[in-house]
């Protein structure tokens, strides 16, 4: 049976190895960020149980792919709604193949678009561009994931486990953005805040789904916090750090 503290050091692990890959060449990182998505895909289906699991796996997959080369081709992430879209597309495709009579039809579809939605924002990234201010706000998201996901493997009961996770990924954020001028306390905070808040929610939240206890659905659930944080943080440095 596989505890939370398995998800938590699984998360730590995928952030750090986001934020080391950051310095190096850039096909580094974007094999980090497939590799997340892939191991969240694989995972995903059975976590949530969909009925149709190698399906949805698939689909998942191009998606994650589609996202990334849509990214690295156009370094513009509004492309991305088109690849959301055609996963949504995929997904009722997927549907229409079916040969099983279509149980739980809406759950499956639904889990997908969820899923998808997941891969696509993993993308976020690779959207940040490779200029000083960039990679350092993307270490600081990588920074203040680990923070948190350490944070969450002390066993604490829940609501103080929360609070504590929130307020002391914060404190990291405000850290980080002191080192790092190009970023600030500001942004830091900020960034701290959101994963906190992010890893949290995923760990209590996954951890009440009975497959959570299998290893690849806990796997999934462990990426989920790093693969999703990509557009937020994106979206932070757009605002903070551009304008």
């Amino acid at each position: 049976m596989i505890r939370g503290a398995f998800r938590s050091v699984v998360t730590a692990t995928a952030a750090a190895g986001v934020g080391i890959t950051a310095f190096g060449e850039r096909p580094l990182l974007v094999g980090t960020v497939l590799g997340v998505s892939a191991l969240f895909s694989v995972g995903w289906p059975s976590l949530l149980g969909l009925p149709t699991r190698r399906g949805a796996v698939a689909v998942l997959l191009l998606t994650a792919a589609s996202a990334v080369a849509v990214v690295e081709l156009t370094a513009d992430v509004a492309w991305l709604a088109l690849v959301l879209a055609g996963a949504v597309l995929a997904g009722f495709v997927h549907e229409l193949a079916r040969r099983d009579g279509r149980p739980r039809l809406v759950e499956s579809v639904s889990g997908m678009v969820a899923g998808s939605v997941v891969v696509v924002s993993a993308a976020g990234w690779l959207a940040l561009g490779t200029g000083g201010a960039q990679v350092a706000l993307l270490l600081t998201g990588a920074v203040t994931l680990a923070a948190a996901s350490a944070v969450m493997a002390i066993p604490l009961p829940s609501p103080y486990s929360s609070v504590l996770t929130i307020t002391l990924t914060a404190l990291v954020g405000v850290g980080v953005g002191y080192l790092l001028v190009t970023v600030g306390m500001t942004t830091g905070v900020l960034v701290g805040l959101a994963a906190g808040l992010l890893t949290a929610t995923v760990h209590h939240l996954f951890g009440q789904f009975p497959a959570s206890g299998r290893l690849w659905p806990a796997i999934s659930a462990a990426m989920l916090a790093v693969a999703v944080s990509g557009l937020p943080v994106y979206v932070v440095g757009r605002v903070l750090l551009v304008t």
